[in-house]
């Protein structure tokens, strides 16, 4: 059985009961047997228990919330939706710790998971928008400049951007064939000319590199449009990372993200998190809703 570490000079402070009855009558018992047992006894401050436990500075001395082994203990009498209830009172530091019970896999499938206006601002606090390019695939890419945001002023903007012999050398490397005769101007026209499906298939069929550069180009017009891209390859960058540097970046997320994730821990790893929960702050808790949990727990061994 396992027992709770309750501080037995307090026991005596707070309900009169002396040391040898704490170590002789009541060994194995639970904290509400002893108060009923001591009321029978015409013992008034056990008769009063309960206003007694409605002090949390009382419940942290009486049940040593300052030990990890006691608050897990009284965890353990707290069923799933009581130790949910309990995590918005851990920092981020503290929840972080939640994480790292979970594999890489699963840090990066609940990532995923992230509404996606969340996940982008999260990946490039951390990473650049070529990180993300450099590792995907060039389907995905073309699949971007596709899309219907994606206007086309704004890849016509990027190209007017680019110096003379960068245009020059787009054209070449895309047409196979020289343009070293051509000016930007002439260049430009002809880009101007072409009609929208020609277009698509013309910026689609740039090699990786210049198919980079332009997304780079059309995205610092319109930041937005970093929400066009897919969960899967958003997260691609966080693979090159250590598990302890993919929980770093996490752990920059609000709350209301980071509870969820930890919420998918089983119950027992639920509690180990919790036992981090300030002591003060459990006795508060337990004083307005939990003081079944309190009654419940075996104070004292043979």
């Amino acid at each position: 059985m396992i027992q709770l570490n309750a501080d037995n000079a307090l026991l005596n402070k707070y309900f009169g009961i002396s040391y040898a009855k704490i170590y002789t009558n009541y060994a194995n018992k639970d904290f509400e047997e002893i108060m009923k047992l001591e009321a029978s006894e015409g013992n008034k401050k056990a008769e009063n228990y309960e206003s007694i436990l409605s002090e949390p500075r009382k419940i942290l001395e009486i049940f040593n919330l300052s030990s990890l082994e006691n608050k897990f203990i009284i965890l353990q009498n707290l069923n799933e939706d009581d130790l949910d209830s309990l995590l918005p009172l851990l920092n981020n530091d503290q929840l972080c710790m939640g994480l790292d019970f979970f594999t890489d896999d699963k840090l990066l499938a609940m990532t995923k998971e992230l509404p996606i206006e969340v996940l982008v601002g999260m990946i490039f606090e951390k990473f650049q928008l070529t990180d993300v390019l450099d590792l995907m695939e060039d389907s995905a890419m073309d699949t971007f400049l596709k899309e219907s945001q994606v206007k086309r002023e704004y890849m016509q903007s990027y190209f007017e951007s680019m110096k003379e012999t960068e245009l020059q050398g787009l054209m070449q490397r895309t047409k196979k064939e020289s343009y070293d005769d051509k000016s930007k101007e002439d260049i430009l026209d002809e880009m101007s000319q072409m009609k929208n499906n020609e277009y698509q298939s013309f910026v689609t069929s740039f090699g990786k590199k210049d198919t980079m550069n332009l997304i780079c180009g059309v995205c610092e017009q319109d930041e937005d449009l970093l929400l066009l891209f897919r969960p899967d390859d958003l997260v691609e960058p966080m693979n090159l990372l250590m598990k302890g540097d993919k929980i770093k970046m996490l752990n920059g997320l609000d709350q209301e993200f980071l509870i969820p994730m930890v919420q998918e821990l089983p119950i027992d790893l639920t509690q180990i998190v919790l036992t981090q929960i300030d002591p003060m702050d459990f006795a508060k808790t337990l004083s307005s809703d939990y003081m079944d949990a309190l009654k419940s727990v075996v104070l004292f061994a043979n």
